[in-house]
């Protein structure tokens, strides 16, 4: 009988893919290139926004009357803002952001949610994660979904890594990964027992046999993820000491070893914004701001932006109407940042109505699974028609 040691289990959890939640890495034959290599293709950063980001003081309505009637505390005024064209402003404490706008490298995507929307954090998510509309019971993630029957772009060291939060998009089968820490990454690695040592008398197809081959296959994979990391040069990165600043440090950090993944995910907790909102909300945008604008400076340093597309994402945005705590409720739609070096710049979608609220929320304008369908076409000519509900062929995030 083989037994699954406690190193074992570790190794798994760290790689996010515990012995509870197999099967997240079942395929065999994890080939790796001896020398580091820049990735081939377009690359996917996924930033989670948790908690639902207020997308009205996000992208601000500077010009409409009606902000104002619902948010007399902590609607922004627009001096406060940095200017994006004559109606909108961008918070003010996105600065860095605003320059890549400047730039031409970020697109807008407004209105984004779906029908019948929920307002609890851990099903709304879960909408999100698989993209499959608000009465589907499907687990698995929109992007390990996509990737399935041998859609995945051609890659040598995995089809995704998360950094940050949980597999989320990345649920189901495929060599789909997590690092939540690089040093606690490797010392799992080197603690492992050697594979000599593994009895196998299980007959194929069991679930021991398939609980053994995922280990296996997960430590081939990591050994070479591993020998990427080791003979590149850990550099001294200026990235912000908090969670998203260093999850997208690690980002950078694994790209710029050559590791070949075509979706990475990160994430942003804090944006559960009932009560003292405007401090908070400046605070979680500023930080954000600031760490994508690290991990760009640090991708056209590598020459890697244009490969590299970031897409913020969040359960729901906020209540329309400020509430009687300085801050806001659970919502509906919220806008949506694309951001990189090939991003077809300015605004799409459409702007929600102020005057349109249903039940206090704003009315969503573009179906989430549009811009799922429209990133997985323009990135890797993936065809996805379970995420088809129309609209796509309007949004273009590449130029």
């Amino acid at each position: 009988m083989t037994l699954i040691t406690p190193s074992r289990r570790k190794f798994l959890s760290a790689l996010g893919s515990g012995v509870a939640s197999l099967p997240l890495i079942t395929l065999p034959g994890f080939v790796q290139a001896a020398t580091p290599t820049a990735p081939k293709d377009n690359i996917l950063i996924l930033i989670e926004l948790a908690g639902g980001n207020d997308g009205l003081n996000t992208v601000v309505p500077i010009s409409d009357p009606r902000y104002r009637n619902l948010r007399p505390q902590i609607g922004i005024n627009r001096d406060a803002t940095l200017s994006l064209d004559a109606d909108t402003g961008l918070h003010g404490a996105m600065r860095g952001v605003a320059d890549l706008w400047e730039e031409g490298a970020v697109q807008i995507v407004e209105g984004v949610g779906y029908p019948n929307p929920n307002r609890s954090h851990f099903r709304s998510i879960e909408i999100w994660n698989a993209g499959l509309g608000a009465d589907s019971i499907e687990r698995d993630g929109w992007i390990a979904t996509a990737f399935g029957d041998g859609r995945a772009p051609a890659t040598e060291d995995a089809d995704g890594i998360v950094l940050g939060g949980d597999m989320g998009p990345m649920i189901g089968d495929g060599r789909f990964s997590a690092m939540r820490d690089e040093d606690v990454f490797r010392d799992t690695l080197h603690a492992l027992p050697g594979r000599q040592h593994a009895v196998r008398p299980e007959p194929a197809g069991s679930p021991l046999e398939h609980i053994l081959s995922t280990y296996d296959n997960a430590q081939v994979m990591g050994d070479a993820i591993a020998r990427k990391l080791e003979t590149s040069r850990d550099r001294h990165w200026d990235f912000p000491g908090s969670e998203i600043g260093q999850q997208l440090r690690m980002a950078a950090r694994l790209l710029d070893a050559g590791i070949d993944v075509p979706v990475l995910k990160v994430v942003q907790d804090g944006y559960d914004t009932h009560d003292e909102q405007p401090w908070e909300h400046e605070a979680l945008l500023g930080d954000l701001s600031a760490a994508i604008t690290a991990f760009a400076r640090i991708m056209k340093e590598a020459g890697l932006w244009d490969q590299v597309t970031i897409l913020t994402y969040s359960e729901f945005g906020r209540t329309a109407r400020e509430n009687a705590s300085t801050g806001t409720d659970h919502g509906t739609a919220a806008p949506v940042f694309a951001i990189g070096g090939r991003v077809h710049g300015g605004f799409s979608g459409q702007r929600p109505s102020l005057d349109n609220l249903v039940d206090g929320d704003l009315a969503y304008t573009t179906d989430y699974r549009t811009l799922y369908q429209a990133t997985l076409r323009d990135l890797w000519q993936i065809s996805a028609p379970q995420f088809d509900v129309g609209g796509a062929a309007g949004l273009n995030l590449l130029g």
